[in-house]
């Protein structure tokens, strides 16, 4: 299992993806890792794909971290 992890490119917060919202077209933040969505392997290359439709990657980089 994979958590992802963002960090703004701007302010250098950083935090964790605890879900994403398809009605609002983004991602739940949350700055435990604890509380972060784990992700199969083979999941989260389509999670990458909705971050980047959903103009997240714009402001934000994301990294898939082993849990």
């Amino acid at each position: 299992m994979v958590i992802i992890k963002w960090t703004n490119k701007y302010s250098n917060e950083t935090g964790y993806v605890a879900s994403l919202s398809t009605k609002n077209e983004c991602f739940v933040n949350t700055f435990e890792q604890e509380e972060a969505k784990r992700y199969s392997e083979k999941s989260v290359a389509g999670i990458m794909k909705k971050l980047e439709a959903y103009h997240e990657t714009e402001n934000n980089d994301f990294e898939v971290i082993t849990a």
